[in-house]
């Protein structure tokens, strides 16, 4: 077809890329050691390299406090795991971040999100508008 580009892969893109993806692979098996202690199967979860290692993993459960929103376990390399719910707006509201080691025993994160799972958590200095059902016509901004 007139305009059509010729676009010949084998000349045009270098394919021996010198890629190291250890620390993918490395914050891969983390993750899925602490999605395994949590009785996931992973399938809701994923891992992203760039530009740092970090996670997202949904979970099953609901916190008592928000138990209409869906729960999410985040995790960074440089901050650690905290555990976040979407807003009715589809957003992450982090609620509460783990303190110490930015990567921890996968049991013992394990043993914190359970916890989590089975009290409270409070939540200062936040605005709950987004969590808010909105009356029928009426949008929260």
């Amino acid at each position: 077809m007139p305009g059509d580009l010729d676009f010949d892969l084998d000349n045009h893109l270098d394919l021996d890329l010198d890629f190291d993806d250890s620390a993918y692979r490395h914050a891969r098996q983390y993750v899925r050691e602490v999605v395994t202690g949590l009785g996931l199967r992973g399938d809701s979860s994923f891992v992203e390299t760039h530009p740092r290692p970090a996670a997202y993993v949904a979970l099953d459960g609901r916190l008592p406090d928000f138990p209409d929103h869906y729960v999410a376990l985040l995790w960074n390399e440089l901050t650690g795991w905290s555990v976040a719910v979407e807003d009715r707006r589809g957003e992450l509201v982090e609620l509460e971040r783990r303190g110490g080691d930015p990567r921890p025993a996968p049991a013992a994160v394990v043993s914190w999100v359970k916890g989590l799972l089975r009290t409270e958590v409070t939540v200062d200095n936040r605005d709950f508008t987004a969590f808010v059902p909105s009356p029928r016509g009426v949008v929260l901004s």
